[in-house]
């Protein structure tokens, strides 16, 4: 296998390096790094897989200056150990919020204060704050 941490000759600007360094990690780790998001993901879900793993390419893009691996076997875990903070915090994020179906047509969730009026129906509470009429009425 290949040295993919640091590139054995040097041409090119540094993102032009950066950029062929990433572009080596990811074909050679890439199916590697998707078999392990696989086997963390809940319920086989692929998509949510995929997901997860263009996540970890992206947050090892924007870290890959601060990678001290020298070997394939250590940038392998330098990966695998993001693929699996990345699935841990989808996670964890998911644990927290909770999603609840709810009717917004109801009444009840309406942003005026309403008011009974003298004929028996409710009518919006006076608040001083004016809106545009609608058709020219006046």
């Amino acid at each position: 296998m290949t040295d993919l941490a640091m590139p054995a000759q040097r041409r090119g600007t540094p993102a032009e390096q950066l950029n062929e360094r990433f572009t080596r990690i990811y074909t050679q780790h890439q199916t590697r790094i998707t078999r392990l998001v696989q086997a963390e993901v809940r319920d086989g879900n692929h998509a949510l897989a995929e997901d997860l793993t263009a996540d970890t390419f992206f947050r090892a893009w924007l870290d890959l200056h601060k990678c001290r691996a020298t070997t394939d076997g250590q940038m392998y875990n330098w990966l695998a150990a993001l693929a699996r903070r990345t699935v841990m915090a989808h996670y964890r994020v998911k644990k927290n919020t909770a999603e609840t179906a709810t009717d917004t047509t109801h009444w009840t969730f309406t942003n005026t204060n309403l008011t009974p009026a003298t004929s028996g129906a409710y009518e919006p509470v006076r608040t001083g704050f004016r809106t545009a009429t609608i058709g020219g009425g006046r």
